[in-house]
């Protein structure tokens, strides 16, 4: 009876915890998206092709000319996926996706 009770308080305090672990993961997701339906309009508006996001690689030359677009940050404390969108000196649209440490809640 004791173990039973003990793993029903357990999970009665993991459960809330796991489910916001989730839903942040769901708002990087939201926030990607939405940077790529931005870039898509921007693309058309300006008749460019819209570009492939390319994942970052340690050394990998960019030839930015101008930037469009860096997705926000979402404050969650963690490393997270970013995209920027930006223009070469050719005036391709390109899109690059790496790694940051987001800024935390509550730190200054």
């Amino acid at each position: 009876m004791r173990i039973a009770k003990s793993l029903v308080f357990a999970l009665a305090i993991l459960s809330p915890i796991a489910s916001f672990a989730f839903a942040e993961d769901a708002s990087v997701t939201e926030i990607l998206k939405e940077h790529q339906v931005i870039v898509e309009k921007y693309a058309d508006k300006s008749k460019k092709v819209v570009p492939h996001v390319v994942d970052y690689k340690y050394g990998m030359k960019l030839d930015i000319a101008k930037v469009i677009r860096t997705s926000p940050d979402t404050r969650a404390c963690k490393v997270i996926p970013q995209l920027m969108t930006y223009e070469d000196s050719s005036g391709n649209l390109n899109t690059v996706k790496y790694q940051i440490m987001s800024t935390c809640r509550g730190k200054n």
